[in-house]
């Protein structure tokens, strides 16, 4: 009877256990697989993939083209500060006054 005994102990011993934390990992494992999968194949999920792509390229073009335009009055103004003009006074005897320089020129910092 002692041998019966030890072994049904051995033979239990041999299958593997598996502990509750690992059944619960396991657990939200394979519901995570299976929310996985449907989302793949989930026609609203889908769409609304779809939708947030679109809404994406449209503020990317968005900030493109402010990047542009602000590249391009960057370059103007760069154009502009290259320039010193000079103010004529064509009514009192055509001598020429001090050079007017642009604002952005006057305000800019000094190194």
């Amino acid at each position: 009877m002692q041998k019966e005994y030890d072994s049904e102990e051995e033979s239990s011993e041999k299958k593997p256990t598996i502990s509750k934390k690992d059944l619960a990992k396991k657990i939200r494992r394979e519901a995570y697989l299976r929310a996985k999968e449907f989302k793949k194949t989930d026609p609203r999920e889908l769409a609304r993939k779809a939708l947030a792509k679109e809404q994406r390229k449209a503020v990317y073009q968005k900030a493109k083209e402010r990047n542009q335009a602000f590249k391009k009055s960057k370059k103007a103004k760069a154009d502009l500060s290259d320039k010193v003009v000079l103010a004529v006074d064509l009514e009192s005897d055509e001598r020429p006054l001090a050079p007017v320089i642009p604002i952005n020129i006057r305000r800019q910092k000094r190194p």
